[in-house]
């Protein structure tokens, strides 16, 4: 059945928002050695009398597509993976035909991602029964072998057309159709192009330094959106009555610049609906194609906080709704659990299902590292400050790095820390629940005018908060942004040169000026020594050690041991590392 353009209109008319869902950011995930108490209800209850239908009247419904991005790992906060359960199920109970998608960012966030290696979440999204899965960014930060493994695991495997090797073959499948409901419904997958930068990939590049994959990065979107085409027109030519891009773009032009996702749109024909993440927001809209179409366009958040429901009507309408609460009129048994002060419908099946998984990594989990007085905040609910100026636990961070490496300095990117550590006792899984990426912490020798091309560079996307914001230790520097930025970029944001007058200056190592011509050692990931977040100025520092530990185990050994398990409560402010001053 394929629709006519009169379809389409009345398919935008349609588009709603049912229920609004918040986009700010959980902090960090439910403890697995205490897993909420739950009230069970072994008899299905109709708390509503009167029918309710979850995406409108079944009669009316060919498919119904259910959505999820930006979960990272949070399969126990909100909604959960055990509420998106029995969503499912309750939805099972009302339509023949329903569809489960998600948009990336799924196998890594919290210490159950990390220390399983994204296997756990994998595991829960099988048991989910999840149809098509689409990589984000940062389900390439353990490393192409560790993805390449996930993706092996997942019964639905990845779908992704941008993501390929240097000479233009897709690594998986650039798309795939579904026959459902008696439609032919094609997904086209895609992937931030500054993947590349943004994320923390280990083999992005061979050992002569060429790159090895190749994301469809350049300055105007025009690489990306001619890939996506090429697949858009592949699904059209094999008989989809319907093409559904799954993109891990977002629509925030601050953070995918010119891969937002209604930009991106504006140069496709052929699609139908966009489902859509990476930038961790919440709408239901619509957004004009190459002709003029109006196409519908919904991300739900993160974290588990919504579900998107996207339903295709027999009439070709279709339909958006963004879910933040799951009811309580199903016909399947379900429990009531608490989570963070707001009652949870749950399938109670699920439940047991990841609390089985999250014991068996209780024990690693769980060991204590530590204890702190006071509470050390970065992220305020989707806010995060730290990407634009100093903060206290990003402070400690780049002290441990410093101490534990020996070095003069320690240098992190804001980026690199994910969540709020709280008073009482810390334990390991805290720890890697602000730092889940498992980026390895190496020791180098570089130069004072590296460091100053770092620092530049790290504040160049002021006023915007950007994870590349430099944070640092056994340093000081100050920031004039008054100051327009001088410094030159490519098209993958990667750092080229100053040409221009330069926003930092009177930087200090241990309170003595820096000197560009001087050496220094620096304690600093991986990730960033090699180009990441597009640091690319330390290419051609000397490494002094590359066999340190990853940065979570760097930052436990630091409290365990050089802190005595007692952090001090001097974290909880910045510590006056960076200055400001106006012109």
């Amino acid at each position: 059945m394929k629709k006519s353009l009169s379809a389409l209109l009345v398919l935008v008319l349609g588009l709603t928002a049912a229920v609004p869902v918040q986009a700010d950011s959980a902090d960090a995930a439910q403890s697995v050695a205490e897993p909420a108490a739950a009230a069970t209800h072994d008899t299905p209850v109709d708390v509503n009398t009167e029918a309710v239908y979850l995406a409108g009247n079944p009669e009316d419904v060919a498919v119904v597509i259910l959505h999820t991005n930006d979960a990272h790992t949070y399969y126990q906060n909100n909604i959960g993976y055990d509420g998106l359960a029995l969503y499912k199920k309750e939805l099972e109970s009302q339509y023949d035909n329903v569809l489960l998608v998600d948009a990336g960012d799924t196998i890594q966030g919290t210490a159950i991602g990390t220390i399983s290696k994204g296997s756990a979440p994998v595991e829960m999204m099988n048991h989910l029964g999840y149809d098509i899965a689409v990589p984000g960014n940062h389900e390439f930060d353990f490393g192409f072998d560790v993805l390449n493994d996930c993706a092996k695991q997942l019964d639905c495997g990845y779908v992704c057309a941008n993501f390929c090797t240097s000479d233009g073959s897709p690594v998986f499948d650039p798309w795939r159709i579904i026959e459902s409901g008696g439609l032919k419904i094609g997904f086209v997958g895609a992937v931030i192009p500054d993947t590349f930068t943004r994320s923390a990939i280990k083999d992005i590049k061979n050992e002569a330094g060429e790159p090895v994959y190749d994301f469809m990065a350049d300055e105007t979107g025009d690489r990306l959106s001619e890939n996506l085409q090429k697949s858009i027109d592949e699904v059209r030519a094999k008989g989809a009555d319907y093409v559904i891009l799954v993109s891990h773009l977002g629509n925030n032009k601050k953070i995918a610049g010119a891969y937002a996702s209604d930009l991106i749109v504006a140069k496709l024909t052929g699609l139908d609906a966009v489902i859509d993440a990476h930038s961790c927001e919440v709408y239901s809209i619509a957004t004009p194609d190459k002709d003029g179409n109006m196409i519908p366009l919904a991300q739900v958040g993160a974290d588990m906080k919504g579900i998107g429901t996207l339903t295709i009507f027999k009439d070709g309408r279709l339909e958006e709704r963004l879910v933040d609460t799951v009811p309580a009129f199903s016909k399947v048994p379900y429990e009531t659990v608490v989570r963070g002060d707001v009652e949870r419908n749950v399938d109670p099946e699920m439940k047991k299902f990841t609390d089985d998984i999250a014991a068996s990594y209780a024990s690693v989990l769980n060991r204590r590292i530590g204890e702190l007085s006071v509470d050390l905040i970065k992220m305020y609910q989707s806010k995060d400050p730290s990407r634009a100026e100093e903060n206290g636990l990003c402070d400690l961070v780049a002290d441990a790095f410093r101490g534990i490496g020996d070095t003069q300095i320690g240098f992190i990117n804001a980026g690199t820390v994910r969540a709020n550590l709280h008073k009482g006792d810390v334990t390991y899984q805290h720890i890697i629940d602000i730092l889940p990426f498992c980026n390895t912490v190496v020791t180098a020798k570089v130069t004072g005018q590296m460091i100053l091309d770092a620092l530049e560079f790290g504040v160049s996307f002021l006023p915007i908060r950007d994870g590349a914001f430099p944070q640092t230790s056994g340093m000081t520097y100050t920031i004039n942004p008054e100051i327009p930025t001088s410094v030159k970029m490519d098209e993958k944001k990667q750092f080229i040169s100053v040409d221009g007058e330069r926003r930092i200056s009177d930087v200090k190592i241990d309170g003595e000026d820096l000197d560009p011509d001087k050496s220094y050692t620096i304690s600093m990931t991986q990730f960033l020594l090699t180009g990441g977040n597009g640091y690319t100025m330390f290419d051609g520092a000397e490494i002094l050690s590359d066999t340190m530990l990853a940065d979570n185990e760097v930052v436990a050994k630091y409290i365990e041991e050089n802190l005595k398990g007692q952090i001090p409560d001097m974290y909880e402010k910045p510590l006056g590392r960076i200055s400001w001053k106006a012109a």
